[in-house]
This record gives structure tokens, sequence and C-alpha cells, in this order.
């Protein structure tokens, strides 16, 4: 149980901001708790974007050699791999749309944070 209990948390950080609230209350220690929080968010908040943009990425080059292969005419996998690289394309796309949707969650829970500081 402990390790689908871990793995669990792993694919959820990939999705879900993970700004602690153990964190932003050890901020309170520092001479500048504003700024860790801050910090904390930044962080996070480039994370989620490097993460979105990779997938996103991810997805375009898939297209993009999917129809540069069409085009070509040399498209020599069956009709079923075709359509599972397609669907690959739309989970990617998914995954990434849902990132950028929890980063709109995290710019909300900003100010709740820094009034825990």
């Amino acid at each position: 149980m402990g390790f689908l209990n871990g793995l669990f948390l792993r694919m959820r950080a990939l999705v879900f901001p993970t700004v602690s609230v153990s964190a932003v209350l050890a901020s309170q220690f520092s001479n500048d708790p504003e700024g860790v929080v801050l910090q904390l968010y930044a962080w996070e908040r480039d994370r989620l974007m490097g993460l979105a943009k990779g997938l996103a990425s991810a997805a375009v080059t898939i297209l993009t050699g999917l129809i540069a292969a069409a085009i070509e005419g040399s498209i020599t996998a069956s009709g079923r791999t075709v359509a599972l690289a397609a669907l690959a394309i739309a989970e990617l796309f998914i995954w990434a749309g849902l990132i950028l949707i929890e980063l709109r969650r995290l710019a909300e829970e900003y100010p709740t944070a820094l009034g825990l500081t």
C-alpha cells in the first residue's frame, strides 16, 4: 500500500500544485516571510509552466510528424496506430490544459498563503 500511495503522490505532483502548508508556515521564521512565500509560488509556477510547455511541445511534434508523413504519403503504420497517435496528441493537450487550470488555482491560493505569514 505504501508503494501505491507514493506513486499516487508523485503522479499527482505532475498535475497539481505542490506548495505545502508547512513550507508556507516555516516562512514565518524568515526575515522576509512574504518574499519566501513569493519564491515558493514562483518556483511552483515555473515548474508547472515548464511541464505544460513540454507536454504541448510533445503533442505538436507528434502532430507535425503525422501531418508531414500524410503529405508525403509515407505512412506505413496501420490505421489503428495512427488513431492511437492522434489519441496521444489529444491526451497531451488535455494534460497541458489541466496543468494550466491548476496554475490558475495556484494563483488564487497565493493571497491566502500570504495571510498565513
